[in-house]
């Protein structure tokens, strides 16, 4: 009496995924790719260990909302005809994406210091090992370091960018501050009548000129003597000691520029006194 017997071949598959490793800032599907031979098809997609957004019908798999780290995805290839079930495996990496900030401590800068300002840089991940760079043109700036030197920079606000470098699947990003130089104020003072005689009695006034930040500064003088006023730098000859003085305004700090003195002389003559 006849029978019929069938053999049948066993399925075999491979998966993989393209791209891995991904960044989970990645928030669209990633796809499997299956191949196989015979009844490979139709089977299901597990990961371990747990945190990966993984599809079990497609096997695509979802970076943003899974957690970073290296997974073993399993493909089960269902039993048919007399094959049982049977599994393959592949290996899918999520990367955090970097993160970084940047900032300048002492921003507003006086364009008269001669020393590199650094930047200071923080971050979590691969966040190191990127460029600087400044817009608008005009500031001398260190593109490995991101330190700025005030002085050879041109006085304005500048924004400064970090790129974040690819890595591990995560492109490149950009960060970015604001950092401002200032120009420094200059000044000068004289008086236009000096010499004068003590026997002057109202108050002659300083001629006080420059640029940038300057008003707003104090008159002193020395050695004692003077009868000056701290904050107009008028002087007033009588009730003052006949001499020559140093008299020094000090342009007070602003803006990243410390307080600097600027000075000019003047003298008292004691007015001659006669009797026939």
């Amino acid at each position: 009496t006849p029978t019929t017997v069938t053999i049948t071949a066993a399925p075999t598959a491979a998966i993989s995924y393209a791209a891995t490793p991904y960044c989970d800032d990645i928030a669209t599907g990633q796809a499997v790719t299956l191949t196989g031979t015979n009844a490979y098809t139709g089977g299901s997609f597990s990961a371990s260990p747990a945190g990966l957004l993984i599809d079990a019908s497609t096997g695509a798999i979802t970076p943003n909302g899974s957690t970073a780290g290296t997974y073993t995805v399993t493909y089960t290839i269902p039993a048919s005809a007399g094959c049982a079930s049977s599994d393959v495996t592949t290996t899918v990496t999520i990367t955090a994406a970097p993160t970084a900030a940047i900032s300048y401590a002492g921003t507003p800068y006086c364009d008269n210091l001669a020393t590199a300002q650094a930047i200071t840089l923080t971050g979590t991940n691969a966040y190191t090992g990127g460029s600087f760079s400044a817009t608008p043109a005009g500031l001398l700036l260190d593109a490995i370091t991101g330190a700025i030197t005030p002085t050879g920079s041109t006085a304005g606000t500048y924004t400064v960018t970090y790129t974040i470098p690819a890595s591990a699947g995560c492109a490149s990003s950009d960060v970015t501050t604001t950092v401002t130089i200032t120009a420094a104020p200059t000044a000068a003072i004289s008086y236009a009548a000096t010499p004068y005689c003590d026997d002057i009695a109202t108050a002659q006034a300083v001629t006080l000129t420059g640029t940038n930040a300057y008003t707003g500064g104090s008159f002193s003088a020395s050695p004692a003597g003077l009868l000056l006023d701290a904050s107009t730098g008028a002087i007033t000859p009588n009730g003052s000691t006949a001499g020559t003085y140093t008299v020094t305004y000090t342009i007070p700090a602003s803006a990243g520029c410390a307080s600097s003195d600027v000075t000019t002389t003047v003298t008292i003559t004691a007015a001659p006194t006669a009797a026939i």
